[in-house]
């Protein structure tokens, strides 16, 4: 066991105790329940509330109690710290920069090569303990019991460990059949302790009980809802929901977040291959708040690595499905006034009421349209009093408008 900042490695072997000064002095000995999070229940829709760019390239998780935002950096191996405004607050060195996950009294787990490392909160003290394989790509403690879990992609396995550290057994084996793993590069513990392991090369997301029974699995190679090119990410949120970052890679496939129940049905997406904000690599990993906030890591296009928030919403009411054109450079503010070009892309009459939000927050009155099928139309919204604050405070600002179907990110000239 080794803590407050050595990176030493003992000899790989079957982990029997990890109750020792380390452990101890994490305060690990003792695994509490945490409280219940937010009965959060996904929207027909997410949309972006905050962004900002991050010096990692890998994974992420996120502290429930704090907002705090972790990543890693796999370039120069490195675990990194941001408040939730993105506001860099610890940064340190590691062996290795693979998965990470936040346990249930806050303390932060990291997978490397060959073990697990612990983490306080802060990053100011570590223990860690090795595991007999030598693939591990990514952790998982299960939010109640503080097990954790372990993927290696050596031997297609997924390896279970006691909050202290015991050895409790291990499941998988190469194959795509019933209970098999094929490159399993991501996992997820749901607060009822089913485990979910996403598969590369199965382009598929398994589930487990919490001792490894075989529970179903759903997925296969495509663009379709529920099809995966490279589920690199897993998270699951207070009700059990899974959240999938499938990982595009440049490839005609992913590039998107798809959430499903935790049995594997589709709920929702967000994001779309080869668009903002993912581009055409997509999200690498996931993570959800108490809120149900949803954060993701991902290549953005024209920032680089940075973390996305999305809240989700529930769009006002109306019919068939318009779309934000997209304006040739930044919309002008004209007094109070706006002026969106919206389009109806459904045979049959779109009508709805479009919003305008910076951050999650409202800057315009509602205004209701009416388009015909296939036509376009300019809608002249007015900012608020808070708005018209918000919108003078920069020369240009990002904003979200929404119409029944469909969003766009936009900028607005004062």
């Amino acid at each position: 066991m080794h803590f407050n900042g050595t990176n030493a490695r003992s000899p790989r072997r079957r982990v029997t105790a990890f109750v020792v000064a380390g452990a101890t002095a994490l305060g690990l000995a003792v695994i509490g329940v945490p409280a219940p999070g937010s009965a959060v229940t996904p929207g027909q829709g997410y949309q972006p509330v905050r962004q900002f760019v991050v010096d990692g390239d890998n994974d992420i998780a996120v502290n429930a109690t704090t907002g705090d935002v972790y990543v890693t950096d796999s370039v120069f191996e490195r675990v990194k710290r941001y408040s939730p405004s993105g506001a860099l607050l610890a940064s340190v060195d590691v062996a290795e920069a693979d998965g990470i996950d936040v346990g249930p009294q806050g303390h932060l787990y990291l997978a490397d090569e060959d073990g697990v490392t612990v983490f306080t909160p802060d990053l100011s003290q570590r223990a860690y303990f090795p595991v007999e394989n030598i693939g591990v790509t990514d952790v998982a403690v299960n939010p109640t019991t503080g097990d954790v879990y372990v993927t290696d992609v050596v031997d297609d396995e997924v390896i279970r460990y006691s909050a202290t550290g015991t050895f409790l057994g291990r499941w998988g084996g190469p194959g795509s059949g019933d209970g098999q793993l094929d490159n399993p590069q991501s996992i997820a513990v749901a607060p009822g302790g089913d485990v979910y392991v996403g598969e590369r090369w199965n382009n598929r997301v398994s589930r487990f009980s919490a001792t490894g029974v075989f529970l179903g699995k759903w997925g296969q190679l495509g663009t379709t809802p529920g099809s995966f090119h490279w589920p690199r990410g897993l998270a699951t949120d207070s009700q059990g929901n899974v959240y999938v970052a499938d990982y595009a890679d440049g490839a005609a496939q992913g590039g998107r977040v798809q959430v499903f129940t935790g049995a594997g049905g589709y709920l929702t997406s967000i994001g779309a291959f080869n668009a903002a904000p993912f581009g055409s690599f997509g999200p690498r990993d996931v993570d959800v708040d108490a809120a149900g906030r949803v954060h993701v890591i991902a290549h953005a296009p024209s920032l680089g690595n940075a973390v996305t928030t999305f809240a989700p919403f529930v769009p006002a009411a109306g019919t068939g499905t318009a779309t934000v054109v997209k304006p040739n450079g930044a919309l002008k503010l004209q007094g109070k006034r706006i002026r969106i070009t919206v389009k109806c892309a459904t045979a049959a009459a779109c009508t709805g009421v479009a919003t305008v939000t910076v951050k999650g927050t409202s800057i315009t009155k509602p205004k209701g349209y009416s388009i015909p099928a296939g036509k376009k139309k300019v809608i002249t919204v007015k900012a608020t009093k808070k708005g018209l604050k918000v919108l003078r405070k920069k020369a240009v600002t990002k904003a979200l408008v929404t119409v029944h179907g469909g969003q766009r990110m936009v900028k607005i000239r004062r």
